[in-house]
């Protein structure tokens, strides 16, 4: 875990850094830049600024779709930008912010919402109310707390809450049907929820280093997945339908109790590495799993 941990907060810090901007749109550097603009101006970049707060002049720049306010000083939300109605990306990562304020609701346009890296606590159920919004980026936060309203998201793809401190996920999550990565890892979670195998799209899941002790037999609902990562939990075995996802390509079982794999591991032929490092695996039992899974990558 302790080599783990620093890969995990650089690739967050990596994903941050990735500022959503349309590339075939000019992108203004500072404010002033942006107001005299002709045509107006689209996309405005205040990051790394060391801003408190936001120039009022912000309200005119009423036609702006992304606006990236990442690694300031930011310790309360400036009514403000609730005026930027046109917004579609929002990044705010890295900043003091401790709530997310019901006006949030205003910005019906947003598509992308990030605030990783913030000191947020509660996700509102204000948040159920964006019908447009994509992707939602919450890690390292102080989250307890997902309000079930996130299940009227319809559109979400990506929800990213990994590095918090929840113990459970709304069961509301069972709606997101467009959902395609969820990332909770690094979080209190003692359990798999059955409900989160009703996501038909999802791709990627990630619950690393939680409490989980067990996985629920309809994990093999979850037809679209091909990533699925289970570092660091309580897991000492996996039930025998986790077989039939026959779309993964990558599993990570490292650091957990495991001692033997399921009896029809074989027919996970899709399967391109199996990670089971950390693990009380016998050696006779890691040569069955060699002789099933022979066109896999296998690390023990």
């Amino acid at each position: 875990m302790k080599y783990l941990a620093p890969i995990f907060l650089l690739l967050c810090a990596l994903q941050a850094q990735a500022q959503y901007a349309n590339q075939d749109l000019p992108v203004y550097d500072g404010l002033h830049a942006a107001l005299s603009a002709a045509p107006p101006a689209l996309q405005l970049n205040l990051r790394d600024q060391r801003l408190f707060s936001l120039d009022n002049q912000i309200v005119t720049l009423n036609e702006l779709r992304y606006l990236s306010l990442m690694r300031n000083n930011l310790e309360i939300w400036d009514t403000d930008l609730f005026q930027l109605q046109a917004l579609e990306v929002l990044n705010l990562y890295e900043n003091q912010l401790r709530e997310i304020p019901p006006s949030v609701e205003s910005l019906q346009q947003l598509q992308r919402l990030d605030l990783g890296k913030n000191k947020i606590a509660l996700l509102p159920p204000a948040i159920g109310n964006l019908q447009q919004l994509r992707y939602l980026h919450l890690p390292l936060n102080n989250l307890v707390q997902i309000a079930t309203e996130i299940g009227n998201c319809n559109r979400l793809e990506v929800l990213e809450v990994q590095g918090n401190e929840l113990s459970q996920l709304p069961q509301s999550l069972e709606r997101l049907r467009q959902l395609k990565r969820l990332n909770a890892g690094y979080n209190q979670l003692r359990a798999m929820e059955a409900a989160w195998c009703r996501l038909v799209n999802l791709q990627e899941l990630n619950l690393e280093f939680n409490f989980i002790s067990r996985l629920p037999r309809e994990i093999k609902n979850l037809n679209a997945l091909k990533t699925l990562i289970l570092t660091g939990n309580q897991l000492q075995e996996l039930p025998e339908q986790i077989t039939r996802l026959s779309n993964l390509e990558l599993l990570v079982l490292s650091d957990n109790q495991i001692r033997r794999m399921p009896e029809r591991l074989g027919r996970m032929t899709g399967l391109h590495t199996l990670i089971l490092t950390g693990n009380p695996i016998p050696a006779e039992e890691q040569a069955r799993i060699r002789r099933l899974l022979p066109g896999s990558h296998v690390y023990f």
